[in-house]
């Protein structure tokens, strides 16, 4: 905030010793303020207040007072409905502070922090600037309630819209995703916020609408922004009435299905108390989600209830921290319960977000305490979507702002028979791979190079050539698989492979396999789906297991027998006919009942008995094109 700015202010300071009132007074005017009221008590500040003739901006508020104590004036300004901004000082220590500043938020208030005694004047600059920043963001509400007609003709009608909210990576200052939030773009009204709109809807039973309407914009945008090579990812709020209905996954998949992009490009934001009503539905719901791809994550973490029960209870991928809890980071209880947040998440593979990041010292604070994201005013207001390409040409991060370290960086063999271009119009796509800032590409030629280097070296991905001359990149997967490296048979796999060379990738799902590179291959693509394999669900089977799997294949369907790493009963529910399930609603354990071929079906992909892995049911997916069949029978 510049000097003109807080010379328009005018401010209130209310303080009963003499000494520390007149301090107060100076600190204010070394920053440019002219408008200064002082008070020796909460009722002298009061008739004060009444008698003003220009509206108080910000009260600096002294908490143990003769007459009436700064917790009763917070009181008094709250019954008054005042808007006025609010600094709390004292002596007495930041927890009774903290408290009061609790306090001043339930009743409504708007505070914008606490100083300690000896106030400081950055201290107090710092604090006054927030206004401003608050005053952006507030939204001014109209007691009006919106007639439910206007509301359905506006649904109808396509005026609500997605507006998009930078998701800023911390580790790098890259932009890796968008949150939706919704618009309405009223011909009469403007554009108006959800704050004024929101609790209307939900009055009128309308919320299911507006979901789905956000919902089917914005994978149509995010299929938009794919096509331009925008590899972003987009969260859209689920709402408490559509979490508990029945085939709700099913309703979303098609959704992502029909503007063909994958259920990994949408993240579904939900909040914690909609987790908890009708826990079953919604459970059920969230699971099959999950297992079909897409993000979860739960929104204003810390608000609602059994917060810590929840992350172990869904499958949660991100968890996003609520502005509540950034804006009061300057507290210390504040701090530690942020720190005991991200720690737990992190040792539970979730990444957090932060919401509400606003000031530098949100951004620095965040960082330090190694939060994955950041999302606020601080770096973009709420855009519409045809604003967003551009605001993503121009962003660079502020210099004002560092990122935070990566923590882990992954080792990736690259393995080839030669030099084809892997990226288009790249001379060296293992630089490439390197540039994307995933981790240090290692290259080599040929199996026996890999397998030389392997007993060197750990890698946490291989990235595979079908094509090694000589030898089938297959055959380097089989020996990772079946533990005849020193390599962890976890390792994470990628086959690349070209357009004449599907056949054998089908021959390969049965290895596991963690993902498939079509050459040449685009940046966005290379990078998804390298970071698609090192977040897949995985867990080796038995070496025994891939060596039975692959012998099936070669026998003729009617000798095909359960693998051993199946339990003894599914050798009797082969005779069952089994239930047929489409694929997209596949689960990890299920077992074949019948055979999955090729198109042309002279190929089995998996044999009869076969167990269902998240890998394989994720490898399906991905050729779902090449199959006889989508629908496949399976024993539960």
């Amino acid at each position: 905030m510049n000097t003109e700015a807080i010379r328009n202010l005018s401010f209130l300071v209310i303080e009963d010793d003499p000494f520390q009132r007149e301090v107060l007074a100076t600190l204010l005017g070394t920053i440019g303020a002219q408008h200064i009221m002082q008070a020796e008590n909460g009722r002298e500040a009061l008739e004060k207040w009444a008698a003003a003739e220009t509206p108080v901006d910000i009260v600096i508020c002294d908490l143990n007072m003769p007459e009436m104590d700064g917790m009763a004036v917070l009181r008094r300004l709250s019954q008054m409905n005042s808007k006025v901004s609010i600094i709390l000082v004292s002596s007495h220590g930041r927890a009774i502070l903290e408290s009061v500043q609790t306090m001043a938020d339930a009743y409504r208030l708007h505070v914008l922090g606490i100083m300690p005694k000896p106030c400081s004047r950055s201290q107090l600059l710092a604090l006054v600037a927030k206004r401003e920043i608050s005053a952006a963001t507030d939204v001014a509400h109209d007691d009006d309630a919106i007639p439910r007609q206007e509301i359905v003709t506006a649904l109808n009608q396509a005026e609500f819209v997605p507006y998009f909210q930078p998701k800023v990576d911390m580790s790098s200052g890259e932009v890796v995703g968008m949150e939706a939030l919704a618009r309405w773009r009223s011909p009469n009204r403007g554009v108006v916020a959800p704050g004024d709109f929101i609790a209307a809807i939900e009055d009128y039973g309308l919320m299911d609408t507006l979901t789905w309407i956000i919902l089917n914009k914005s994978a149509m945008i995010c299929r938009a922004w794919r096509e331009q090579d925008l590899a972003l990812t987009v969260s859209v709020n689920l709402s408490q009435t559509s979490l508990s209905r029945l085939g709700l996954a099913e309703r979303i998949h098609a959704v992502v299905a029909n503007q063909g992009i994958l259920p990994s490009d949408i993240v579904l934001e939900i909040t914690e108390s909609a987790a908890m009503t009708d826990i079953g539905s919604s459970l059920e719901n969230l699971s099959r989600l999950r297992l079909r791809g897409f993000g979860l994550s739960i929104d204003d973490f810390g608000t609602g209830y059994s917060s810590a029960q929840q992350l172990t209870r869904i499958p949660f991928s991100e968890l996003k921290i609520d502005r509540s809890f950034v804006q009061h980071s300057d507290q210390e209880s504040t701090r530690v319960i942020l720190e005991s947040t991200l720690s737990v998440a992190h040792s539970l593979g979730i990444k957090v977000t932060a919401e509400g990041v606003e000031t530098l010292e949100n951004w620095e604070m965040l960082r330090e305490l190694g939060c994955d994201i950041a999302q606020g005013y601080l770096i973009a207001k709420p855009m519409p979507e045809e604003a967003v390409k551009d605001w993503l040409a121009s962003w660079t991060l502020p210099t004002h702002l560092t990122v935070r370290p990566t923590q882990k960086v992954v080792d990736i063999l690259l393995v080839e028979k030669e030099n084809p271009a892997l990226v288009r119009n790249a001379e060296n796509h293992g630089e490439s791979i390197e540039n994307l800032g995933i981790g240090r590409v290692a290259r080599v030629q040929g199996l026996k190079e890999a397998l030389r280097r392997l007993a060197e070296t750990y890698y946490d991905l291989v990235i595979t050539d079908i094509d090694l001359g000589e030898d089938s990149g297959l055959d380097l997967i089989r020996l990772i698989r079946t533990q005849q490296t020193l390599l962890s048979p976890a390792t994470r796999l990628i086959l690349l492979f070209d357009h004449d060379e599907w056949n054998v990738l089908m021959q390969s799902i049965v290895l596991d396999i963690n993902g498939f590179l079509r050459k040449p291959v685009n940046l966005r693509t290379l990078k998804n789906i390298i970071q698609q394999a090192l977040a897949e669900d995985f867990s080796p089977q038995p070496p025994q297991y891939y060596l039975e799997s692959e012998s099936r294949l070669l026998q003729p369907p009617a000798a095909a027998t359960p693998s051993r790493a199946s339990s003894e009963p599914i050798s009797h529910r082969l005779l069952v006919k089994g239930q047929l399930i489409a694929l997209p609603d596949l689960r990890h354990g299920m077992v074949l009942a019948e055979p999955i071929y090729s198109l042309d079906k002279r190929m089995m992909i998996l044999a009869a008995g076969h167990t269902l892995t998240f890998s394989i049911i994720n490898r399906l997916w991905d050729i779902r094109d090449y199959l006889a069949c989508t629908d496949v029978r399976v024993f539960p």
